[in-house]
């Protein structure tokens, strides 16, 4: 009865969600098809690796701003210091792929203990401190801006051109990179495109939703995707629904429930593997 009432109540506070709601099933959107080519050319601790390195970048916005007593919170200035540092990784990551093949798990490895051991060293030391760092992991999603919604929605609309128009060059170069050098086509043109949607989409939906919830719909959602889909259009189509329902699931549970809004998205997605492990079990106990 009083899951019941405080469903109401969120029906009746629709006004006052909206907004983050719709971020988040943006962010699901987005995340969930750049996973998909993710898992697809086997970079899934890779785009970890960005993502803390991306808000890092943000964290030393902040501990610079610092400095001369500005805050960075809502200033696209710290989001244009993300999508550096993003890019400074990935560069170095596509770098030392081509010359040391053995180098990638050990320089993943380092990359993302460095990031994240900085995040809270330089998190310690600035004026937002651990409020800030607990945004960066699990997000603030319910304090999401209009401005911050449209620049989201314009992101996901152009990963979501480019990944139409483009897919086929970018599905070759994820799942068949020899199938491209035999068809004579610029591979790393079209990996350094995908590469570049990664980073944007990782940098704008973390500072969204954060760190742990943007990494999970990275995963999960593909993952699933993949392992029920009979073809990549069917796995596709499957991502994309599974990044839609999640996030606004998650905020329903944490406006139930009382729990944090992206650990709860977190839990939501878990739900969903769990539902995908268990399915055939049944299905062949109804056989039978």
């Amino acid at each position: 009865m009083a899951n019941h009432q405080e469903s109401l109540h969120f029906a009746r506070e629709w006004p006052l969600w909206y907004e983050p709601v719709i971020a988040g099933l943006v962010c699901g959107l987005l995340c969930a098809l750049l996973g998909l080519y993710m898992l697809l050319n086997r970079i899934v601790f890779v785009s970890l690796a960005i993502t803390q390195s991306a808000g890092l970048g943000i964290f030393i916005s902040f501990f610079v701003a610092g400095f001369w007593g500005l805050s960075l919170e809502h200033s696209p200035l710290s989001l244009l210091a993300g999508l550096i540092l993003a890019s400074s990784t990935a560069f170095l990551f596509v770098s030392f792929r081509k010359s040391q093949k053995d180098f990638d798990e050990v320089l993943i490895g380092l990359i993302y203990i460095a990031a994240s051991g900085l995040i809270i060293f330089i998190g310690d030391r600035i004026a937002e401190g651990k409020h800030a760092i607990d945004n960066l992991l699990f997000g603030n999603a319910v304090a999401v801006t209009a401005t911050s919604l449209q620049t989201l929605t314009a992101v996901t609309v152009v990963a979501m051109f480019v990944h139409f128009f483009f897919r086929r060059e970018l599905l070759y170069t994820s799942a068949d990179t020899h199938f491209m050098h035999v068809a004579g086509l610029k591979t790393n043109f079209w990996l350094a495109l995908l590469y570049l949607t990664l980073i944007l989409g990782i940098t704008i939906s973390m500072k969204t939703l954060g760190t742990l919830p943007v990494f999970a719909l990275m995963v999960i959602p593909p993952f699933i995707a993949l392992k029920r889909a009979r073809g990549l259009r069917d796995a596709f189509l499957i991502a994309l629904q599974l990044g839609m329902i999640i996030p606004p699931l998650g905020y329903y549970l944490s406006f139930l429930f009382s729990f944090p809004t992206g650990a709860s998205m977190i839990v939501a997605a878990l739900l969903y593997v769990l539902a995908s492990l268990v399915e055939p079990a049944i299905l062949r106990q109804k056989r039978c």
